[in-house]
């Protein structure tokens, strides 16, 4: 059994270890029998936890998705460092970390927390010049990568068993490689660090606790509209105002003063299904707004 043709929606997975983010997605159009499938952020082969999936022409939304805040946890290992910046890379370099200086520890965390400027990993799916960083780390190319803009709303740390590791907890703007963090965190202690046991928690409103097992989902494993897009306002229309939004018309909404809205078609019932949605909407001024996306109506 496939979904039908025109189906569409978001489904929200748990990824597990293993697996690369797009080894998800093949998956995924084999279970649903659809091409049109897309994710809301990258997650690392090892790395696990939450995935936002978008199933059909719902997908013209993804970029939306992807901006949203994501928070993940993940383990630091202080004393072995390595080409990728986490435990499935080549290790480059080792010190004997007995115990941390918990000080310049929490100084560099410190040093960390608000918009920052961070170097991605040389092994990463990062475009540069129309080429992923990890295809010149495969030829042995050497590329300037620019560090980028990033913003960490907040960073902790606990501490377990092991001397030389940490547990830490980010909150991040989307584009935020954790990897870097534990890099970033070695060479300000001077021992040298990487990532392991990264885990994805929230993504937006979304989080892991929701997410399906990959080997659970089905067919009709798709979230309904409005759960789907609870990040967003909903506005029903009706008559001439579905004509002009459908066509990408500018249309006057009375008494709306959000940013951006997701219309439906009242005319066409409670909001139940995905073919009801026409598409986002932004605000231009006072009660005018203008179609961010468009989304076909489905036959």
């Amino acid at each position: 059994m496939s979904v039908p043709a025109g189906r569409r929606g978001l489904v929200l997975v748990d990824k597990p270890a293993g697996l690369t983010s797009h080894d998800v997605i093949a998956r995924l159009r084999r279970i649903y029998g659809v091409k049109r499938i897309g994710h809301a952020g990258t997650l690392d082969p090892e790395a696990t936890g939450l995935l936002v999936v978008a199933i059909g022409n719902i997908a013209r939304l993804l970029d939306y998705f992807q901006a949203k805040t994501k928070r993940y946890v993940g383990e630091v290992v202080f004393g072995v460092e390595t080409d990728s910046y986490d435990s499935s890379g080549a290790v480059i370099s080792r010190s004997d970390v007995n115990a941390l200086d918990v000080a310049r520890l929490e100084k560099a965390l410190a040093s960390m927390t608000g918009e920052i400027s961070q170097r991605p990993p040389a092994i990463s799916a990062l475009k540069v010049k129309g080429k992923k960083l990890y295809e010149y780390h495969r030829e042995s190319q050497q590329v300037e990568i620019k560090p980028r803009m990033v913003h960490i709303y907040s960073i902790s740390y606990s501490k377990g068993d092991e001397p030389n590791v940490i547990q830490i907890e980010v909150v991040c703007s989307p584009g935020t490689y954790i990897r870097s963090i534990a890099h970033d965190l070695g060479q300000a202690l001077d021992t040298g660090a990487h990532l392991r046991n990264l885990r994805r928690l929230q993504s937006g409103s979304f989080g892991v606790d929701e997410a399906h097992e990959l080997d659970e989902i089905e067919p009709d494993t798709i979230m309904d509209p409005a759960s789907a897009l609870r990040d967003f306002r909903l506005v029903g229309v009706e008559g001439a105002v579905v004509t002009k939004a459908m066509s990408g018309s500018r249309v006057t909404l009375e008494g709306e003063q959000s940013d951006q809205l997701i219309l439906f078609n009242m005319a066409m019932g409670a909001l139940a299904e995905w073919d009801q949605l026409i598409g986002l909407f932004r605000r231009e001024s006072a009660e005018l707004y203008r179609a961010s996306v468009v989304l076909p109506v489905i036959n």
